[in-house]
């Protein structure tokens, strides 16, 4: 049985070894997609800032809003976007924001639309990472069903046959063996990707806080203008 390679055990696993190799595909997929897509948008977080804040302690708001405008698909700068329109709608109105319930109101209107903008950003920056909880904490179950499976076999084998021995079981128990370490396979890498994935939805998460903060300290100094 052992002469006929991994292959052949792989081939003898069925529907469980058939299964496990779709969610492991599925979930180097999701891995690599949101790799890509954290990566892109660490490298452009500096950038979104340094813009944004710099525009905004000129008071120059529309620059702001522009700079926002040009990275619109940026969780951070949809953020900084979401916080200025209210200001700017203040801005416009009165031309300036006068201390007192004009002001609160403004600030309230901006730190509502950065948090339910952040809201909506985590949630797709969240896309897909329940999937990797999700395989990593069925996928070593799958196996031990494709274990016990095996095991069965190897019994079966020995019921027909009428004797033991390592020739008469050695198929069951090698299937069994290769059911477990293709669930351990998927589960592992799905686990720690979904862990790393995590801290850095968390990492942006401070990031957009700190945007609609940004606005509303750029209100609080159009107020004393």
């Amino acid at each position: 049985m052992f002469d006929q390679g991994a292959l052949q055990l792989f081939l003898r696993g069925g529907v469980t070894l058939l299964i496990l190799a779709a969610c492991s595909i599925y979930s180097l997929a999701v891995i690599l997609e949101r790799a890509l897509v954290y990566r892109r948008i660490t490298r452009a977080v500096a950038a979104v800032r340094a813009e944004v804040e710099e525009a905004l302690a000129a008071g120059k708001v529309a620059d702001a809003a522009a700079a926002c405008e040009a990275r619109r698909h940026h969780p951070v700068a949809a953020v900084f976007a979401a916080g200025l329109i209210p200001l700017q709608r203040a801005l416009e109105r009165r031309f300036a924001l006068a201390p007192g319930p004009d002001l609160t109101a403004a600030l309230e209107a901006i730190r509502g639309a950065a948090a339910r903008e952040t809201a909506e950003q985590i949630a797709h920056l969240e896309r897909r990472l329940p999937s990797l909880a999700t395989l990593g904490n069925v996928s070593p179950f799958i196996g031990l069903f494709g274990t016990v499976l095996g095991i069965i076999r190897a019994f079966e084998a020995i019921a027909a046959t009428g004797s033991g021995g390592l020739a008469v079981v050695s198929a069951g128990i090698a299937e069994a063996l290769v059911a477990t370490a293709a669930g351990l396979f998927v589960a592992i890498p799905a686990v720690i990707a979904y862990n790393y994935f995590v801290g850095r939805v968390k990492g942006f998460t401070q990031e957009m806080d700190r945007a609609g903060q940004v606005v509303a300290e750029a209100a609080l100094r159009e107020a004393t203008r």
